[in-house]
This record gives C-alpha cells, structure tokens and sequence, in this order.
C-alpha cells in the first residue's frame, strides 16, 4: 500500500498453493488484498491489478456473468469502504511490487505477510 506520492507504508507478499489457473491466481491476491486492508481499517483504497480480466468484471459484472461468484464475493467486501476503485495496471508499471512476488518462487519465501514500508531487500 503507497501514497500518491509513492511512499510505501504497507508491503505484503501471499502465497498460494495448488491454484489451478492464472485467473483464480489473480482473484485469490484480489480478494487477499481486499480483506488486508479492511483488516488494517483502510476506508478508502484505491486498488490496482494487473489481472485485467477481474478487474473488468469486477468494474462491469452483467458483462462477465462467468465471474458472477467472485465478483459478489469480492464487491461484497469493497461495501466495507468509504471509498474505493478497482483499476488494471500493467506489471510493468511497478516494479517493487514485480520483485516481491518474483522473490516467493526465486528464493523460495511462501511466508505470507503484511509489513510497514518498503522491504528491506529490495534494491
């Protein structure tokens, strides 16, 4: 989680297991980061993923009625917000967040956790 400005004041990383494709990959982080920032009391997010399939569905849900369950599920925890947008952004747009997942498989951290500011090991 940053500021507008850049400044990260939250990183977390989430590993799953035996996730059967690309796009339940990208609900489960989805729904992951929906619920870490209601945990975290955060009223209004601004979410960016680079799942653009969810996001549309999310964004336009009579319009992928294949996403019907995930989408409810998902908009039923974003009512938990005062305010709240769901945008695609590409992965190559932010580069820490690229490192951070790439470090789950390459170094083999399936620890999963929420922490303050940008992490340590990161260049």
């Amino acid at each position: 989680m940053s500021l507008y400005s850049g400044h990260v004041l939250l990183h977390s990383r989430r590993s799953f297991g035996l996730v059967e494709s690309k796009d339940d990959a990208h609900f489960l982080g989805m729904l992951w980061a929906v619920e870490s920032m209601i945990s975290h009391r955060r009223l209004k997010v601004y979410f960016t993923f680079e799942g653009g399939v969810l996001v549309k569905a999310i964004n336009m849900p009579k319009a992928w009625p294949s996403f019907k369950s995930k989408v409810v599920d998902i908009r039923g925890l974003l009512m938990n917000f005062l305010r709240w947008q769901v945008v695609f952004e590409p992965h190559t747009a932010n580069s820490g967040v690229r490192l951070i997942a790439e470090s789950a498989l390459a170094d083999r951290r399936f620890q999963s956790y929420v922490a303050i500011g940008y992490p340590s090991w990161c260049p």
